[in-house]
């Protein structure tokens, strides 16, 4: 699979009016803890971001973004990665789907109801 063609979505934080964006990007690669995307907007350095792809999770923070014939290419510095997204989601749904138990009602010792 080309590089051009592994697309991502890369989350900003949520602004003063409580929004969050998310940006269509492509990985370009990785090299060490170096994520390097491809994307239509300007992410501005040191912005804290993740990005989902595949079945991944990747939180860091941009350490450069550049334009590069109308495109621009972020470098992040990844801190942490999560796989299995799907693995998780699964066991997610099935958790909430079935509820949570109500709490017992507790009755302290040497009490009798």
């Amino acid at each position: 699979m080309p590089d051009r063609d592994r697309p991502a979505v890369l989350q900003l934080p949520t602004n003063a009016l409580g929004t969050r964006r998310s940006i269509t990007c492509n990985v370009e690669g990785m090299r060490g803890k170096r994520l390097l995307l491809s994307a239509s907007e300007k992410v501005g350095e040191s912005t804290v971001v993740s990005v989902e792809h595949e079945d991944t999770l990747l939180i860091g923070e941009v350490i450069a973004c550049a334009n590069v014939e109308g495109r621009f290419q972020l470098e992040i510095h990844v801190e942490q990665m999560l796989t299995g997204l799907q693995s998780l989601m699964a066991l997610r749904a099935n958790l909430l789907g079935e509820g949570v138990a109500a709490p017992s009602a507790l009755v302290p010792m040497g009490v009798r109801k």
